[in-house]
């Protein structure tokens, strides 16, 4: 009995450490996700692997790229994103599990404008957004 009861004791402690840590992520296309872990200011772009950092806010793609905007993480501040600096990044899409072709940025708004002319990157829509106030 008392080994039944203290299965029951570990198995109920263990179940309630799930809590402690929460996580999601929204697949953009392909094996191309926005994730985050433990907070929503660790969210980022993934294939595989981090390709951009946090806090990534704003995502679209055409066919050939997935484009994307960040904000800067801020160091030993409550607001922990940095709202007042914005970069821009491209990513050519691969079907590899990692990405093995070419992640441009970070790029400020001009650049960014600047290198979708170049790749003939029309219609930039980010369809998945996230919000910027994360505090209340």
């Amino acid at each position: 009995m008392r080994k039944f009861i203290f299965t029951i004791l570990i198995s109920i402690i263990l179940i309630s450490c799930f809590g402690l840590f929460d996580s999601d992520s929204d697949t953009i296309v392909d094996d191309y996700k926005v994730s985050w872990i433990d907070i929503r200011e660790t969210r980022s772009l993934n294939k595989g692997e981090r390709l951009v950092p946090p806090y990534v806010y704003a995502v679209g793609h055409n066919s050939k790229y997935i484009y994307a905007k960040q904000h800067p993480l801020l160091e030993n501040t409550k607001e922990k994103i940095d709202l007042k600096i914005t970069y821009y990044y491209i990513l050519e899409r691969t079907k590899n599990t990692f990405q093995d072709k070419t992640i441009i940025g970070p790029l400020s708004k001009i650049d960014f404008e600047k290198r979708c002319r170049e790749l003939a990157i029309k219609d930039i829509e980010f369809d998945l957004t996230y919000p910027t106030n994360l505090y209340f």
